[in-house]
């Protein structure tokens, strides 16, 4: 069963409450207001990483092909904020050393 959010018209009071789709809105908990709205709140939902990690892996060592070691240093990284895999953390990791290898 989905989790909603909803907020009270009455005392501005926000709660949820896990019901089905086809269940009306309850009453507020605070004050017992029947006029209560629906809040648009964050989704969740699993994502497949494995086209996403080919994507990334291809674009990194394209970088670095072409010698652009803060490019690739900088996409790893930023990657790694949004795709939480190991194999990211290693690139990042691996842009920086060649990053600091290069600077030498």
């Amino acid at each position: 069963m989905p989790v909603y959010e909803y907020r009270c018209k009455n005392c501005n009071y926000v709660f949820e409450v896990m019901h089905g789709i086809d269940e009306p809105s309850p009453n507020c908990p605070n004050c017992g207001s029947k006029k209560v709205t629906k809040i648009i709140t964050m989704v969740s939902f699993k994502v497949d990483h494995g086209q996403a990690l080919s994507r990334i892996e291809k674009r990194f060592k394209d970088y670095v092909r072409y010698g652009k070691y803060k490019d690739a240093a900088k996409f790893a990284e930023k990657a790694a904020q949004y795709v939480k895999h190991d194999k990211i953390k290693e690139m990042a990791e691996e842009g920086k050393k060649r990053l600091l290898k290069k600077r030498k």
